[in-house]
């Protein structure tokens, strides 16, 4: 992964709404290491990007959106919010095979986000990897404005689990409660120790 892309320093609005987690940070590859290193959980509030160090949690939605909307107030605009549907499985998301398998499915759609710069992705959801890139297996990707992400990503994931769900046979709500349970799993082995 090339990070020079990522090597710049943060705005001073940036580093006062840092500071108010109580947190001092000046370059946005040490916002981004600090963020990798959170655990995966969801916050309790989604509206303020900046949640995510208050809480010292996030999920690949929140911890890219707080990326994203310091580079955009940095001045770099050119590093880009995106939200890609993957066919999320235990090779590429480990941790949620025993829930896939239990419903006797191979794998369920996934939205996950990260940023792009020059064609380069940058995932800093801090999640272990697996044996296959979730990126190896994108059926799409969307370019989002960090502003709109909580309602753009929720409408991108549904339709693609509604298009799964009626080539497996589920209902929406079954569809969408594995994919909560596959969430919860992550949550289980990639949260506070």
């Amino acid at each position: 992964m090339k990070t020079s892309a990522l090597d710049f320093q943060l705005s001073n609005t940036v580093r006062a709404r840092i500071e108010e987690s109580g947190l001092s940070i000046a370059g946005f590859l040490d916002l981004a290491q600090l963020v990798r290193n959170l655990p995966y959980e969801r916050c309790t509030r989604g509206d303020d990007p900046y949640q995510v160090l208050k809480e010292r949690r996030g999920t690949c939605s929140s911890k890219h959106r707080l990326l994203a909307v310091a580079a955009r107030d940095s001045g770099h605009a050119e590093l880009k919010l995106m939200v890609g549907i993957y066919r999320m499985n235990e090779a590429n998301t480990p941790g949620v095979g025993r829930v896939l398998s239990r419903a006797g499915q191979l794998f369920i759609p996934e939205a996950h986000c990260y940023l792009v710069s020059a064609n380069e992705r940058f995932d800093f959801t801090g999640l272990t990897g697996g044996q296959e890139s979730p990126f190896a297996v994108l059926e799409a990707e969307y370019v989002v404005d960090p502003d709109l992400l909580p309602e753009e990503k929720s409408q991108l994931h549904k339709r693609a689990i509604d298009a799964w769900r009626v080539e497996v046979g589920l209902s929406f709500d079954d569809a969408w409660a594995l994919r909560e349970e596959c969430i919860a799993a992550l949550s289980a082995s990639h949260g506070p120790a």
